[in-house]
């Protein structure tokens, strides 16, 4: 009986193969070494943002002792212009999570109000006053609307007397998962909330310091140290909260 010949392989079974494999190790549990190195990364971010934390903690106890003249100017609808602003009341806050076996920061938080110098007051005919009023309430300014009632009892206008402070905040939010930090500018040097997103390696004390004197309105460096994106969150696996910690400066 003559042997049966062994079987010849086909290449493109070996190619198959070979692509099968690979995605079936790409869909695989990652390894120790990978989750340990992810956990690594992680805690590297979680400490850069206590650095940072402590940094503007420092900051916020010179600018609240200090309370210095800001220059920039903020233009509400070509109907009022907030200047001669001081800088008050400053502090820093955090809030900490649990990702895994890790307890890590979930943000921080820098808070100040500008003081302007006198109470702006604006006034309007009654059919824009709802539309000023929501453009009021979404900037974060707090007035009181007086209406202007004529002979015939009939609304004229509505003058808006503003309270003068300009609430300010810069949240710095990781993503652990991308590896990248947000950093949102709310009311910094204008009327809006501006979103930018850094690698950590971005944000070095040069950066920080960029970052004061934009608030001082001294220069506008740091708003060309990374690019804006509209509407980024990041990414939230199942994070486990840890009880809120704020630390005020008075």
């Amino acid at each position: 009986m003559t042997p049966q010949s062994p079987r010849k392989t086909n290449p493109a079974s070996n190619s198959l193969l070979e692509e099968l494999r690979s995605r079936a190790e790409g869909n695989s549990l990652p390894s120790e070494k990978q989750r340990l190195s992810e956990a690594q990364i992680r805690s590297s971010i979680d400490q850069l943002l206590w650095h940072i934390h402590g940094w503007l903690e420092e900051v916020a106890r010179y600018l609240q002792t200090l309370r210095p003249p800001v220059t920039h100017e903020f233009n509400f609808s070509n109907l009022m212009t907030m200047r001669s602003l001081t800088l008050d009341q400053c502090f820093v806050s955090y809030r900490r999570q649990r990702f895994g076996e890790q307890e890590l920061l979930d943000h921080v938080e820098f808070y100040y109000r500008l003081m302007c110098p006198s109470t702006p007051i604006v006034r309007v005919p009654a059919t824009s006053a709802n539309e000023v009023e929501t453009r009021l309430r979404v900037v974060g300014l707090a007035f009181e609307a007086n209406p202007e009632i004529d002979q015939w009892r009939s609304v004229r206008a509505v003058q808006f007397k503003i309270n003068p402070e300009i609430k300010v905040t810069i949240r710095l939010e990781p993503d652990y998962v991308q590896h990248k930090i947000g950093v949102r500018l709310s009311n910094v040097d204008r009327f809006e909330a501006l979103q930018m997103v850094f690698s950590p390696s971005q944000l070095d004390e040069e950066a920080l310091e960029d970052l004061v004197r934009l608030i001082l309105g001294e220069s506008s460096a740091f708003l060309k140290r990374a690019p804006w994106v509209t509407n980024w969150r990041p990414t939230r696996p199942a994070f486990t909260p840890v009880a809120p910690v704020s630390r005020y400066i008075l």
